[in-house]
């Protein structure tokens, strides 16, 4: 018999991939700054807006509370 998993599982879930996410976004910053010139620039500008995205969904993420 499957189950689904219960909102605590799921926002846990979510959290971990957020996580991951974040890094990734870090990692991609790193590299745009290395490129340099415009194109690097361009780059690191996005990964930062990307993060700050990123930074409101897990406060979200972070007040959403299972219900009792």
């Amino acid at each position: 018999m499957s189950r689904e998993p219960g909102l605590p599982a799921l926002l846990a879930e979510a959290r971990d991939q957020a996580a991951v996410l974040a890094e990734i976004l870090d990692l991609l910053f790193l590299a745009a700054e290395g490129l340099g010139d415009t194109p690097g620039a361009a780059l690191a500008r996005g990964a930062m807006l990307a993060r700050d995205r990123l930074d409101h969904l897990r406060a979200l993420l972070r007040d959403t509370r299972p219900p009792p």
